[in-house]
C-alpha cells in the first residue's frame, strides 16, 4: 500500500519535472528567438545609424562642394564684370581714337587740298624764278639792285614753301600711322570680342552673337530631305547633304563667280549658270541653293583666301555685322538683367 502510493508519488513528480524541463525548453527557446529578434533589430539599428551618418556626411560634403561652386560663381561673375568693364573702356578708347583719326583725316584732307594749292603756287614761283634768273643771265650789264633783291626774296619764299611741304608731308605720313594703328587696335578688340563671346553671352535672347560666315544653313535641306525620304532616314540624309555641300563650299578649287562691271568698277558675282550650282537646284529645289550661294558670297567677303568657315560678330535683330559698341552694350544690358533677376531670387528667398 505505501510502496503504491510512493511509486503514484514518483509518478507525479516525473510528470511535473517532465512538464518543468519541457516549460523550461520552451522558454529558452522564446529567450533565444528575442535574443535573436534584438540582435536583428540592433544590427538593422546600427545599419540606419551608419547610413543616417553617411547620408549627414554627403549632406555636408554637398554643402561644401554648392558653398565652393558659389564661390566660383561668384568669381567668374567678378571676373566677367572686370572683363566687361575693360571690354567696355576699350571700345570707348577705340571710339575715342577713331574720332581722332577721322578728325585728322578730315584735317589731313584739308592740309592736303592746302597743299595742293601752295604746290601749284610753288611751281608758278619757281617758274618766274628761272624766268628771271634766264634774263638776268641773258642781260646781266642790265640787271640792279633792286631785280637782286626781288630774285633773294623770291629764292627765300621758295625755300619757305618747301619747308612747308615737308612738314605737311611728315605730318601726312603721321597721321597714317596712327590710322593705321587705330584700326590694328579695333581689329584686335573684335578677335578678343570673339574669342570671349560664347563663353559670356546669353544666345537664346540676344539680338547680338557669332555668324559662323561660310557655313551653310542646315534647314533647307532638311525642309527638302522631310518630303523627299522616309521619318527614319531624312535626318541622317540631311546631314549628310549639308556636310557634303560644306566641304565643296570650302573646296579653293571651286569658284562659281564670274566678274561683271558694275558703277565703273570690276565686281564678283555669282555664276548662275555653274553646272554643279544649277544640278543642286534641280534636284535640292532653290532654297537649298540658295543656302550654298549665301555660304559662297559670305567665304567670298571675309575669308576668300582660306575658304574656311570663320566667326564674325553679327546683329543678328539688323542682319549685318556689329560693331564693338553694340556687343558692349548687349553685354552691359544683360549683366544688369542677370543682377535684376538674382536681387528677385533673393527677394523671393528672404
Amino acid at each position: 500500500m505505501d510502496d503504491g502510493r510512493l511509486l503514484s508519488e514518483l509518478r507525479k513528480a516525473r510528470g511535473l519535472a517532465v512538464n518543468l524541463a519541457r516549460e523550461v525548453d520552451m522558454k529558452n527557446q522564446r529567450i533565444w528567438e528575442m535574443e535573436r529578434h534584438h540582435e536583428e533589430i540592433s544590427s538593422r539599428l546600427n545599419s540606419m545609424i551608419a547610413e543616417k551618418d553617411h547620408m549627414n556626411h554627403a549632406f555636408s560634403e554637398e554643402m561644401r562642394k554648392m558653398q565652393v561652386i558659389g564661390l566660383q560663381n561668384a568669381k567668374l561673375k567678378s571676373e566677367l564684370e572686370c572683363q566687361i568693364s575693360n571690354m567696355h573702356l576699350l571700345v570707348q578708347e577705340s571710339e575715342k581714337l577713331k574720332d581722332e583719326v577721322a578728325c585728322q583725316r578730315k584735317e589731313l584732307e584739308q592740309r592736303a587740298n592746302e597743299l595742293q594749292k601752295r604746290e601749284t603756287q610753288l611751281n608758278n614761283e619757281r617758274t618766274s624764278f628761272y624766268l628771271e634768273k634766264e634774263k638776268i643771265a641773258q642781260n646781266p650789264f642790265d640787271s640792279n639792285y633792286s631785280m637782286m633783291v626781288h630774285i633773294n626774296g623770291l629764292r627765300d619764299r621758295l625755300n619757305e614753301k618747301e619747308e612747308e611741304l615737308h612738314d605737311m608731308d611728315n605730318l601726312n605720313q603721321t597721321l597714317i600711322l596712327r590710322e593705321h594703328m587705330s584700326n590694328n587696335e579695333l581689329q584686335a578688340a573684335r578677335k578678343e570680342l570673339i574669342n570671349v563671346l560664347p563663353h559670356i553671352l546669353d544666345s537664346s535672347n540676344s539680338i547680338i552673337g557669332l555668324k559662323r560666315m561660310g557655313e551653310v544653313a542646315q534647314k533647307p535641306f532638311q525642309d527638302v530631305c522631310m518630303q523627299k525620304f522616309s521619318a527614319q532616314d531624312w535626318e541622317l540624309r540631311s546631314v549628310e547633304l549639308s556636310s557634303l555641300w560644306q566641304e565643296k563650299v570650302n573646296n579653293p578649287n571651286w569658284h562659281p563667280f564670274k566678274q561683271v562691271v558694275k558703277d565703273d568698277k570690276v565686281q564678283e558675282v555669282i555664276d548662275e549658270d555653274d553646272s554643279d550650282l544649277r544640278i543642286l537646284k534641280s534636284q535640292w529645289g532653290a532654297e537649298a541653293c540658295k543656302a550654298v550661294v549665301n555660304a559662297l558670297l559670305e567665304l567670298n567677303e571675309y575669308n576668300p583666301s582660306g575658304r574656311y568657315v570663320v566667326p564674325e560678330l553679327w546683329s543678328f535683330k539688323e542682319g549685318r555685322k556689329a560693331n564693338l559698341k553694340e556687343v558692349i552694350e548687349c553685354l552691359v544690358q544683360q549683366l544688369k538683367a542677370s543682377r535684376s533677376a538674382k536681387r528677385r531670387r533673393d527677394g523671393q528667398r528672404s
